[in-house]
């Protein structure tokens, strides 16, 4: 240990020298120049030759030695076009200190267009080659080891743009926040969109405009992600490097990545660039969602976290609170109610012409840690008074959607992913993830298929610990109920393909369909939560998302000048 911090110590201190020697010798060298210039006449002006237009690039022996599209060089040196694994911050500077120590060893190779490093584990190749003005790359990996490689990390290039760039993925992130594309400067995204165009989740494109030229950066085969985040020169935020993360490579097997970077004039769009990408992606996942109506949606709370009558433990809010379950009196008291509500309801959805409504609470809201419950099977445990029959055959709750079904409207609730586990009695939301995710919403979807008649799912909460969950779950969930409208909370790009994600103009100021979606599948969809109508500025723009197919969710349980406003959007949109 003590050697080697004499030898970083060491290291350190002869490259300290030799950069104040050089800044010395340097700093000499323009004081000297400066009267010489003075001194001497001027030149004979000379024509520079004319730059070249379209893309140019050089391969060296370890990657790109200059790139430059029209003229416009975009690689500061030829260590910039250099093909090496990503490093951490930690692995630069110990680079820095131990010269070599994380690089593969270049291979000699007869072909000029070939890099290829040599690892203990194994070998990674990269062959360039130009299409138009596309630079493409064909990466293999080959795994000599005996265990699967999760993921590679590699750093194609590090380009430099004369001004900033703006652009990123295509991902309307898990809040819809990129519903417009990705205006904004390439260092500014909103922290809900992730840099990372990963294929399983989204169009694998990142998106680049700096003023004198336009470029996409794509996984050409949808094998890898790629990514455009974090300047390397913070100050001037104009350097960034070009990465993929290459995943799955089994044990002693080798694995093909195709990307490709392609240039076009500044404000090129995505389409006219990376139209086959887009294609192949809707190809590889296609549009599933089997959802005619689109007529807005009523949602329905029957319960409210300002309730707090002992009596009504699950909030309920009819009759203003004032109920009272512990007797059965009071619970005949209840079911009148709720069914007298659900008229209201019904009369308010007419009004607006719904297709139907949503109810998110069936199970009240005792406990407000835990709400929404979404798990429809826990009424009884949840709500027993939602199981009193009166003198009638029936219970209240299965009266209650009966109501909305026999006045032609469909009828839905909402569901979680979570699984609940009651701690001491009270329930408690186990984390989400993928692999049990599907199981779960295929049992509570089919329980209020079953039993309600329910078509419409809202799926509150659709993501894990690490994020938005797989799109996987939902096509398989759609797969097994291809007659039902999924509507889930949050979402990524793939989500359009199988179900309408809700997005929140109330909250978010979303007024359409992320771009991004309908770039790849130009029939989806999104639910718009507008329970108070449009604001003033918004009104062409709500039109226009009605007319392209998105549906608006508003509030069901009253009739007003919110729900009026509704209907006033719907019927200028059908002109």
């Amino acid at each position: 240990m003590t050697f080697m911090r004499r030898i970083a110590r060491g290291s350190f201190i002869r490259l300290f020298l030799a950069i104040s020697a050089a800044t010395v010798l340097a700093g000499a060298s323009l004081i000297r120049a400066e009267p010489q210039r003075n001194r001497t006449p001027s030149p004979a002006v000379l024509q520079s030759p004319a730059p070249k237009q379209g893309l140019n690039f050089v391969v060296g022996a370890r990657g790109l030695d200059s790139l430059s599209f029209n003229g416009q060089s975009l690689l500061v040196s030829p260590a910039s076009g250099e093909f090496q694994p990503q490093k951490s911050a930690f692995r630069a500077v110990l680079d820095a200190v131990l010269p070599f120590s994380s690089a593969g060893v270049a291979t000699p190779n007869k072909r000029p267009d070939t890099i290829d490093l040599s690892y203990p584990w194994g070998r990674v190749s990269c062959v360039y080659g130009k299409q138009g003005d596309r630079l493409k790359m064909s990466i293999e990996v080959s795994n000599v080891s005996a265990k699967t490689i999760d993921q590679l990390s590699l750093r194609l290039m590090e380009l430099n743009f004369p001004s900033i760039p703006t652009g990123g993925t295509l991902e309307a992130g898990m809040f819809g926040f990129g519903f417009k594309g990705p205006e904004w400067p390439l260092h500014l995204g909103p922290a809900s969109i992730p840099s990372v165009a990963d294929p399983r989740f989204v169009v694998p494109i990142v998106r680049i405009d700096y003023r004198t030229g336009a470029l996409n950066f794509c996984s050409d085969d949808l094998e890898c992600s790629v990514d455009v985040s974090n300047s390397t020169n913070p100050s001037a935020k104009t350097s960034y490097p070009f990465v993929i993360t290459c995943r799955d490579i089994k044990p002693r097997a080798s694995k093909m990545f195709n990307v490709s970077i392609r240039f076009g004039p500044a404000g090129a769009r995505v389409q006219d660039l990376s139209g086959d990408v887009l294609e192949r992606y809707a190809g590889k996942y296609p549009f599933q969602v089997n959802w005619k109506d689109h007529r807005p949606i009523g949602a329905i709370f029957l319960a409210s976290s300002g309730t707090n009558v002992a009596t009504n433990p699950r909030r309920w809010i009819l009759n203003y609170g004032e109920i009272n379950i512990t007797n059965d009196k009071g619970k005949a008291a209840f079911r009148e109610a709720l069914l007298k509500h659900a008229d209201k309801c019904i009369k308010a959805l007419k009004e607006t012409n719904a297709q139907g409504m949503i109810t998110w609470d069936p199970e009240g809201e005792e406990f407000l840690g835990a709400v929404y419950y979404g798990d429809p099977r826990l009424v009884p445990t949840l709500a027993p008074e939602m199981e009193f029959k009166n003198s009638g055959a029936k219970r209240v709750i299965d009266e209650y959607f009966e109501k909305f079904r026999a006045a032609g409207l469909k009828v839905g609730v909402c569901i979680r992913p979570q699984q609940i586990a009651m701690v001491d009695g009270e329930p408690v939301h186990q984390a989400a993830e993928d692999e049990n995710a599907v199981q779960i919403l295929r049992e509570r979807l089919a329980y209020a298929k079953q039993r309600w008649g329910c078509t419409l799912f809202y799926i509150d909460s659709t993501a894990n610990i690490d994020g938005a969950l797989n799109p996987d779950v939902f096509k398989a969930v759609a797969e097994a109920y291809p007659d039902v409208l999924l509507i889930p909370e949050n979402e990524s790009m793939r989500y359009f393909a199988y179900s309408a994600p809700l997005n929140s103009y109330m909250h978010h100021k979303i007024t359409s369909t992320p771009v991004g979606a309908r770039m790849v599948y130009p029939n989806a969809f999104s639910v718009l939560m507008a329970p108070e109508g449009d604001r003033p500025g918004d009104h062409d723009a709500l039109v226009t998302a009605v007319r392209g197919g998105d549906i608006l969710l508003f509030n069901g349980w009253y009739a007003g000048v919110e729900s009026e406003k509704i209907k006033k959007l719907y019927e200028e949109a059908a002109r």
